[in-house]
């Protein structure tokens, strides 16, 4: 389906008290262009609750390919490089395509 909405969903730690750097980082860099990135629709950073040093980043894009096209650009690289600098391990990337959207009192499906 070519025209369904996509998401990623990333999880990442940060090396022990460095949660908030981490943040900084993940705002100067990515979220700071997400606007300008093709595709992208939605930038969300999450932190569990209670979790100083555990985050979610979850982003809405046109499609699939838009994506793919992104993770694997000299950008992402860039602010990979950067978080590594405050990020524990390796991070986990889970890829959705998207079912079904409700925004306020509008439900839509996609596809």
């Amino acid at each position: 389906m070519a025209n369904t909405r996509f998401v990623r969903i990333i999880t990442m730690k940060a090396k022990a008290g460095k949660g908030n750097e981490f943040v900084k980082r993940f705002r100067d860099g990515v979220a700071a262009t997400a606007g300008e990135i093709e595709g992208m629709r939605r930038l969300y950073l999450l932190r569990p609750v209670g979790k100083k040093d555990k985050f979610v980043a979850i982003s809405l894009w046109d499609d699939e390919d838009a994506a793919k096209k992104y993770a694997k650009s000299p950008r992402n690289k860039k602010y990979g490089e950067q978080l590594a600098l405050v990020q524990k391990g390796k991070e986990r990337v889970k890829q959705y395509d998207v079912e079904l959207h409700v925004v306020g009192k509008g439900v839509s499906e996609e596809g």
